[in-house]
């Protein structure tokens, strides 16, 4: 059998963000992963007048990011594939791991690893683990319609699109997901979790597979990713409801064209994740205007920078949680999610810290 990794495409939706892109390209070079770049800015990169390597497509569009997604949609031969944020980096090993799981299981439609969140300061790469209580859905959840009516169990997966999928379903979602514009860039993750976990579980392996970038703000102004417009207003404002109604109804056509649920049902399951969707929404803009809320952001948004290291260094662990000074350096993080029996390759981490200190060089 062909190795895991030649069986898979990471696909890679970018704009504005060069230096990033040529990152992507030195770090995949050579690899026997498929790259596939689609580039959104305003004027194409220019690779250095060098050659890709054999293993990288990259292309110019001039389309939003809803186009791109469904260009990059037709790249994808492989088996198996990935979304990859430009700053973002994905662990070989990990990618491994999730494509032999997915070998291992094949009711399962994606398998995503752990995370973590990587933030370059004062020379050193700092780090902190990302959503570790992920978890796969209980042993009783067995249908689709199982599965959406628990979206919210305790072990939701955080960012549960940047795990490897199946390229079938995968297509499928993304192709439903990206016809259709809403004045919120926020509601596509939602329309994608629903979409993926109807279609069947996703595993969750114990192996750290995605670095996620804190080094850039999140791409605002680009055509096709507004995220101007409050996910809270949105949800629930008057001069919204028919758009989250259109929104509700493309999720509910999608699902009830793969032939397993009614359309009563699936109406039910999809109104109750947008209802509890606004719910915990609400919930945290109440919690933010709270007395005690707003003096610590206002602590940790005006200490100074000697403060912040000093707490992050004499804290207990449960107190910097409080603080959002969680941050650590690499290589403490490693240390410490292998004493949890969290897989994460050695190489993987020095490969990932040394790219991201030359592009900080």
């Amino acid at each position: 059998m062909a190795d895991a990794l030649e069986r898979l495409t990471i696909v890679v939706p970018t704009y504005g963000r060069p230096d990033y892109v040529r990152r992507q390209l030195e770090f995949w070079d050579g690899s026997l992963v498929k790259l596939v770049i689609a580039d959104g800015s305003p004027s194409g990169l220019l690779v250095d007048g060098t050659d890709l390597a054999s293993n990288v497509t990259y292309f110019h569009t001039d389309g939003d990011f809803h186009s791109r997604m469904l260009q990059l949609a037709e790249f994808v031969s492989t088996e198996f594939v990935a979304v990859l944020g430009d700053d973002d980096f994905f662990s070989p090993v990990g990618l491994r791991s999730c494509v032999e799981r997915l070998d291992r299981d094949p009711v399962l439609v994606g398998c995503v690893g752990r995370s973590i969140r990587f933030f370059f300061q004062d020379g050193r790469v700092l780090a902190e683990q990302r959503d570790p209580e992920s978890s796969e859905f209980p042993e009783a959840v067995k249908s689709g319609l199982d599965r959406l009516n628990s979206t919210y169990h305790p072990g939701k997966i955080g960012a549960l699109f940047y795990g490897v999928y199946r390229t079938k379903p995968w297509k499928e979602v993304v192709r439903t997901a990206y016809s259709m514009h809403f004045q919120t860039g926020y509601i596509y993750d939602t329309i994608i979790r629903a979409l993926i976990t109807y279609r069947g579980p996703v595993g969750v392996e114990e192996v750290v597979t995605w670095f996620c970038s804190a080094e850039n703000p999140p791409v605002r102004n680009a055509p096709g990713m507004d995220r101007t417009v409050g996910f809270v207003e949105w949800l629930s404002s008057e001069s919204t409801a028919q758009e989250v109604q259109k929104c509700q109804e493309l999720i509910v056509r999608d699902l009830v064209s793969l032939g397993s649920d009614d359309t009563a049902s699936l109406t039910a399951a999809v109104k109750y994740v947008f209802d509890e969707l606004l719910r915990r929404y609400e919930l945290k803009a109440e919690i933010r205007t709270r007395p005690m809320e707003k003096f610590r952001r206002l602590l940790v948004g005006n200490s100074p920078r000697f403060i912040k290291r000093l707490g992050k260094q004499v804290m207990p662990q449960r107190l910097r949680s409080v603080f959002d000074w969680t941050m650590m350096p690499m290589n403490e993080l490693v240390e410490n999610l292998k004493n949890r029996q969290v897989r994460i390759s050695d190489v993987d981490v020095d490969r990932i810290s040394r790219a991201i200190l030359r592009s900080h060089g």
